[in-house]
């Protein structure tokens, strides 16, 4: 499954034209960045490191507001931007948790409506979701920002 996660992201990084994947990788680059930030915060929250969990949720929250300025969008990149957002989100944030948590990557808990809906999903199930969750917010910021 790895490989053709990263024959599929070569493919669509070779299949966009002129200069326009290294703004959009960059784009893929701060949306990554700023959900490490998000759920390496609600980790320590849960761990009982509050004070370094509201700094790096602030983080995120300034990342999040100043992505668009970053990047000098136009009003018509709004919704491929954002959408790319909550593609990356899906496919990274669980993750970026339970690794920071020392808990399995494919871990769900069960106090939250997605938890249990994520449980009844076989784990080979929820990796070909997040895969092509990736693969979509990956090509999105390539193709149109």
């Amino acid at each position: 499954m790895k490989k053709l996660i990263v024959f599929s992201l070569i493919v669509l990084c070779m299949s966009a034209t002129g200069q326009n994947w290294k703004r959009g990788l960059a784009v893929v680059g701060y949306h990554t960045a700023t959900i490490a930030l998000g759920a390496i915060g609600d980790a320590q929250y849960d761990e009982g490191n509050k004070n370094v969990a509201h700094m790096l949720k602030a983080g995120e929250i300034a990342m999040v507001a100043s992505g668009p300025f970053v990047f000098n969008l136009n009003k018509r990149d709004a919704l491929p931007y954002l959408s790319s957002y909550l593609f990356l989100r899906f496919s990274f944030f669980d993750s970026f948790y339970n690794l920071s948590r020392d808990l399995p990557v494919l871990f769900n808990g069960t106090t939250s409506g997605y938890d249990e809906f994520m449980n009844q999903i076989p784990d080979h199930g929820k990796v070909w979701y997040k895969s092509i969750s990736l693969i979509v917010g990956v090509s999105i910021p390539i193709k149109h920002l």
